[in-house]
């Protein structure tokens, strides 16, 4: 490429740049948007949803459903689902509605479900026989013996201390709120529940790095003493509410820094233990083509629980699980949480934002599915469960709704599906094996990268609905719609391959691609293609002031070798941000846990190969 060329590109970056800091979405483009994918089903489910958004009904519009039984053609069910699922878990402002109030009174009765399967368990532990069947007796056995064969007894303590870690979110700080960077959680006085403090104290100690940040004892050779003194002691979570549809939100718990810290060694536990017995819950995919076979042949039935981890009671876990899980688990939790304004005393045993939370409902939900199965004499091999997702063989599901239901647990109709064509899980959605997976539209559009994620949902929608070979022709009107909000000099030049993110730039095939003079083969010996891609950067800026905490995180990220000391002692005085993203190779920290990040073009970006999405049929 010669130098005129070089710098013409080069000026037309910038401008792109500013093109895509300056845009502002047109007003009213998500509706417009929905009216187009309306009109272009044109089915009569479809239709009304136009209607019902024309004439302003939107509570009546996200609320809309349909019945898969009630269909015969697999199409046409497509069309009808996508029709009533395109807005409904869009943060709509709908006059009369009041998403966090409803998720309020979900969360209270929740907790006195909760309650009510306390008491229940506690009368089942002394008389088993009055108070529930001879079917639930010996399953909740069984389920002991098979949570017991997938845990053991005793708990790794070297193992809890290497797999604790920090999370990616805020935590539950007296003093601080909005903390999410590994360096901010290392340099304030970690936070933690008054049962954990002693044993919190420990889990600082064994990193040192950490203790002598929040200490600042920074003498070579000298293991900082942490004291629950060094630390600040709360009662214990704080509840919060985000948004999970239009019309409802979802409950979540904001845990102590030290809590998170000490959960997600223990989630990690039991991960590896439950991937020993054949439950990765590092991918899904197993349960998506468990969903798939049910749907084709009948066998698998498919099962979605309402408010699952808010209804998992505390005494049930008591019961299942070995004691000694049990008592390390229970001292991590968070047994009382700040609910408006007061303190509540969880009948629960854990909430969504525990650490751990995720893992032990998995383990809770198989031990029970493997243990009716048993019973059954049913196979236990296709028996999955991925969170709350279950599957199980058709002949279980009415004895596992039984025990769950003693349980407390309440199964989701709407989501659960032991006959027709219909199966859902971790995702996917089939009718008589076809993929019918609707696309949600989950925010309203405002900057760039929110329109790049519409514009690629309705076109890898279009590519599922022309079996990923090309895109069904009835929604290109609906991707113009979103094409043309978005800046044409945007639009002509910062087009990625459809394995690209979704906010990384506007996703087509590699003919459509020539438009833009930054798509360009690899070169040097690399076989596949460069281009443009929007992602978010680290702003640079000065130091922080506690460059001990700093230090901290890095070492915490990258370890403590040789290597890195010595870049230590070379650490520059200006750049240093770029610094410490190129150490060793890999990103030291990401742009999330440095004091910033903004979205900005990156150019050259290697994408490989490029895919397409195929015509438009």
């Amino acid at each position: 490429m010669s130098h005129r060329s070089s710098r013409r590109l080069k000026s037309a970056v910038g401008s792109l740049n500013t093109t895509l800091s300056d845009f502002r979405c047109p007003p009213g483009l998500l509706f417009s948007v929905a009216s187009d994918l309306y009109e272009s089903l044109n089915t009569p489910v479809s239709l009304s949803c136009e209607i019902l958004l024309r004439y302003g009904d939107l509570e009546q519009l996200v609320r809309k459903t349909v019945v898969p039984r009630s269909y015969n053609s697999a199409s046409q069910f497509a069309d009808d689902y996508q029709a009533v699922s395109f807005l409904k878990k869009a943060p709509l402002k709908i006059q009369g509605v009041d998403p966090e109030a409803a998720a309020k009174i979900k969360f209270l009765e929740a907790e006195e479900a909760c309650r009510q399967t306390n008491s229940r368990i506690r009368s089942f532990s002394l008389t088993p026989h009055k108070v529930a069947s001879d079917l639930v007796v010996r399953v909740l056995s069984r389920a002991v013996g098979e949570i017991g064969k997938i845990l053991g007894s005793e708990v790794d303590c070297r193992e809890w201390i290497h797999s604790c870690r920090f999370g990616p979110g805020v935590f539950n700080h007296p003093r601080s709120t909005g903390l999410t960077s590994l360096y901010d959680k290392l340099q304030v006085r970690p936070s933690v529940s008054h049962d954990l403090a002693d044993l919190g104290s420990l889990l600082v100690m064994s990193q040192p790095h950490w203790a002598r940040s929040i200490t600042d004892i920074e003498t070579d050779m000298a293991w900082p003493i942490v004291r629950s003194s060094d630390l600040d002691l709360v009662p214990g979570n704080k509840v919060a509410f985000v948004p999970k549809t239009a019309v409802t939100h979802r409950a979540i718990a904001i845990e102590p820094l030290i809590n998170i810290y000490a959960q997600l060694g223990l989630g990690a536990m039991l991960r590896r233990r439950l991937l020993r017995h054949g439950m990765n819950l590092n991918d899904q995919s197993a349960n998506q083509r468990a969903a798939l076979k049910g749907s084709s042949d009948g066998s698998l039935a498919t099962i979605d629980l309402s408010s699952a981890s808010d209804t998992v009671a505390k005494e049930l876990v008591r019961f299942l699980l070995p004691e000694r899980w049990f008592h390390v688990l229970d001292i991590c939790r968070s047994k009382v949480g700040m609910y408006e304004g007061k303190w509540l005393r969880y009948e629960k045993f854990s909430s969504m934002g525990n650490g751990s939370t995720f893992e032990l409902e998995t383990l809770i939900f198989l031990g029970l599915s493997l243990a009716v199965c048993t019973e059954l004499n049913i196979d236990t091999t296709e028996v999955l469960v991925y969170g709350d997702d279950i599957v199980i063989p058709v002949a279980a599901y009415d004895s596992l709704f039984e025990v769950l239901t003693f349980c407390g647990f309440m199964f989701n109709d709407t989501k659960s599906f032991k006959s027709g064509p219909f199966r859902e899980s971790c995702g996917k959605d089939y009718f008589n094996g076809h993929d019918v997976r609707p696309f949600f539209q989950k925010e309203l559009p405002d900057e760039i990268q929110t329109l790049f994620r519409l514009v690629n949902g309705i076109r890898m929608l279009a590519n599922r609905r022309g079996s990923s070979c090309s895109c069904d022709r009835r929604l290109l009107s609906v991707w113009r719609t979103v094409l043309r909000a978005i800046p044409r000099s945007v639009a002509r030049n910062l087009l990625v391959p459809a394995h690209a993110g979704d906010s990384e730039g506007i996703k087509c095939d590699w003919d459509e691609a020539q438009a833009s003079p930054f798509v360009l083969p690899r070169g040097d010996g690399w076989e596949g293609f460069v281009g443009l891609r929007y992602q978010a950067m680290p702003v640079e800026g000065m130091p922080p002031s506690n460059m001990l905490g700093l230090l901290a995180s890095l070492l915490m990220r990258l370890g403590d070798d040789g290597k890195f000391q010595a870049q230590l002692l070379g650490l520059p005085r200006e750049g240093w941000t770029s610094w410490l993203l190129s150490l060793d190779d890999r990103p030291a920290v990401s742009p999330r846990q440095l004091r910033g990040s903004s979205y900005r073009l990156r150019v050259d970006a290697f994408y490989g190969a490029w895919t397409d999405l195929g015509p438009w049929l």
